[in-house]
């Protein structure tokens, strides 16, 4: 447990829906701001009427995926890179606001939760429920928010994506677009990999097609429903990051080569320019290693299917599709450490400037070491190429 901060919350207004979703920047695939949401809260009536939580403390906390410090770490909770932080807005008899702070931690989440809330006349298991599914999600994006919401049911307003509608119906329709040929051809359903994507693997992919229809597609892949379910919720994750990680590129290689070529604007002594290049290099060495495994990863991807392109194989198919929730959560976690990086970085040096004063780069530096927990490593990427199983 994390220690309290305080501060003042203002007092809720109405705000137009047109602009209910802030602009989308890095910190959206780490941090769902639901206080600033009800501090300015949409004029759709489904705020209200499909809350995202039970208990409305925490329809107003914001949630975080972050990267734990050592003073994070108990002996039941190691620490790891993008865990989950849920800082829950406390109000104090003074009328101020304290920012309880906790980590998601499954095995005594209901025992965190009860210590702080009242939960009495609200529905604990649902809420806990949803944290650990949030907890599970390499990152916060509103369109993976918005798919767990489909794939479990969840039933709470669109609103609390904070995103527009036509932009997240945008990414939907294109990732439906490249998956929905694939998996109707290995279905049976469809004569080429390359036909215009039908009704049934459109309802297959969108949760919409029913168990009896689920149940179907399982048999013929020798999987169960619940996990053809959740394969088929990875891959369109996969799809995505995949997407975002093609867009971002640029930038990526933009950022490393800004902060390799970053100099001190005056001369500085020899002990500072060695300390700045050590923090430059694991700061590097954490953008360039999640850039490598992220590239190996979808260049394993699109070789997969590539190969069931050429070929229709339902049980290579149903290999890939139990990956698909490992590579999601793998390539998740590379994009989301990429967006970290580059994030704080252009927040620390909006301009580009690659010179700055020796104390100001040094203190750029050992802040996105602290944010990115440069002496973890990420989990090792398991990739899985056509024919193989691993």
């Amino acid at each position: 447990m994390s220690p309290t901060v305080a501060h003042s919350i203002g007092s809720p207004g109405p705000l137009d829906p047109a602009d209910a979703a802030p602009a989308r920047d890095w910190r959206a695939s780490s941090r769902l701001d639901l206080r600033s949401l009800w501090i300015r809260p949409p004029r759709d009536p489904d705020y209200q009427a499909r809350p995202l939580f039970s208990h409305p403390i925490l329809n107003r906390a914001v949630i975080v995926k972050f990267n734990m410090a050592p003073q994070d770490a108990r002996r039941d909770l190691p620490r790891r890179l993008g865990a989950t932080k849920l800082m829950l807005p406390l109000q104090t008899s003074r009328g101020r606001v304290m920012a309880k702070c906790l980590i998601i931690a499954p095995h005594d989440l209901d025992i965190a939760l009860q210590a702080e809330l009242d939960y009495r006349a609200y529905d604990l298991e649902r809420d806990m429920a949803l944290l650990r599914r949030l907890d599970w999600l390499p990152s916060l994006d509103p369109y993976i928010l918005g798919e767990m919401a489909r794939h479990f049911r969840l039933g709470f307003g669109e609103c609390y994506l904070q995103a527009p509608r036509g932009e997240r119906q945008a990414i939907a329709a294109r990732v439906l677009a490249e998956i929905a040929p694939q998996l109707q051809w290995q279905l049976g359903l469809a004569a080429s990999p390359k036909a215009l994507p039908l009704r049934a693997a459109v309802q297959l992919l969108a949760q919409g097609g029913g168990p009896a229809a689920t149940d179907a597609a399982a048999a013929q892949l020798g999987l169960k429903r619940e996990g053809l379910s959740l394969a088929l919720l990875s891959w369109k994750g996969l799809v995505y990051y995949r997407r975002r990680f093609a867009g971002m590129d640029r930038e990526v290689r933009r950022v490393a080569d800004e902060i390799a070529g970053a100099t001190p604007q005056r001369s500085a002594p020899p002990d500072a320019l060695a300390m700045i290049d050590l923090a430059r290099g694991r700061v590097l060495r954490a953008l360039t290693l999640a850039r490598r495994e992220a590239i190996a990863l979808t260049d394993a991807m699109d070789e997969t299917l590539a190969a069931l392109d050429a070929q229709r194989h339902p049980r290579r198919f149903a290999d890939f599709l139990q990956f698909a929730p490992v590579g999601m959560a793998a390539l998740g976690e590379r994009v989301r450490r990429l967006d970290e990086v580059c994030g704080g970085w252009r927040s620390s040096a909006a301009d580009g400037t690659v010179r700055m004063d020796a104390g100001d780069l040094a203190a750029v530096l050992a802040a996105l070491e602290q944010q990115l927990a440069t002496d973890l490593t990420l989990k090792p990427a398991r990739v899985v190429r056509p024919g193989l199983r691993g």
